[in-house]
């Protein structure tokens, strides 16, 4: 009898699993691993043949690539700018749109919007306001601020792409920070201004706490999203200009795909990987221990 019912129950575990870890197999499992092969081989991606080079991919990429060093400092300036900026702005409009106001519906909308938008699309939008728009009103109306090329100058450049990425980025953080914002219990803050706490406590004792849930999941996002940015870049600057705006994914793709050498290619994703696994993990560890 036991026997039965441990049988039925491991058949429907795996009808409902089985599709899905099927899939998981076939789409990130065999890719990983064919990768991870590759990267010890000089393949093109063209060639039927290839040769065993050991760890020389792996050597190069940190001995010998220039441009991929570059584009690991951008990323990484990219990412800390554009993880303070989407998390704090995210954060202001969460706490605005949780008021009372009346608009707070529409507001919420409005807000949110440029999240459902294809990067590439809001790649090219603003690159046509940065490149005609801003300069024609600052040309006619005699603002020199506005005619400054944003994409073109590469000590600037990183903070133009920063600007349209927290734009349309900035809702989904917002989103999230208000459903921790109302999942916080009434209870608590009238017990608290019953004691009489101000807002400002208020918010550091009992707020900021209850809200971690809601951070560490910001922060996955924020993270992952900043480091793997690619085509808000390939619409904007292309990597442009002089390779200023390189980031590491647009640099394996150029690797791989432009160069024709599949080989260094994975070699750089494999560690691109290892270092989103190592900052998440990180990120996990010091959160998850302040978790309320």
């Amino acid at each position: 009898m036991d026997f039965t019912r441990r049988f039925k129950q491991i058949s429907e575990f795996s009808f409902f699993i089985g599709p899905i870890g099927l899939l998981y197999i076939l789409f990130f499992i065999i890719p990983l691993g064919g990768s991870v092969l590759y990267s010890f081989t000089d393949w093109d991606g063209l060639q039927k043949t290839f040769h065993w080079i050991g760890f020389a991919n792996y050597v190069q990429v940190f001995r010998a690539d220039e441009n991929f060093l570059l584009a690991i400092i951008f990323t990484s300036k990219f990412a800390v700018l554009n993880f303070i900026f989407i998390n704090f702005i995210g954060l202001l409009l969460a706490l605005l749109v949780d008021t009372k106001l009346k608009s707070r519906t529409f507001l919420r909308t409005v807000f949110f919007s440029p999240n459902v938008l294809s990067l590439i699309v809001v790649g090219f939008l603003w690159k046509f306001l940065f490149s005609s728009v801003f300069f024609e009103i600052g040309k006619t109306h005699h603002l020199p601020f506005l005619t400054f090329s944003f994409l073109g100058n590469p000590d600037s450049v990183i903070y133009s792409i920063v600007g349209v990425s927290v734009w349309q980025n900035v809702g989904l953080a917002m989103l999230i920070y208000l459903a921790g914002l109302q999942g916080i219990p009434s209870e608590l803050k009238e017990a608290m201004r019953v004691d009489g706490v101000n807002k400002f406590q208020e918010f550091m004792k009992l707020t900021l706490p209850l809200m971690i849930p809601a951070f560490i999941s910001n922060v996955f996002i924020t993270t992952t999203q900043s480091l793997k940015v690619f085509d808000v870049i390939l619409a904007l600057t292309n990597g442009g200009p002089a390779n200023s705006s390189q980031s590491i994914a647009m640099n394996i793709y150029r690797e791989a795909f432009t160069n024709n050498s599949f080989g260094s290619g994975t070699a750089k994703s494999i560690v691109f990987c290892l270092m989103i696994l190592m900052i998440t993990s990180l990120q996990f560890w010091i959160l998850n221990k302040r978790e309320v």
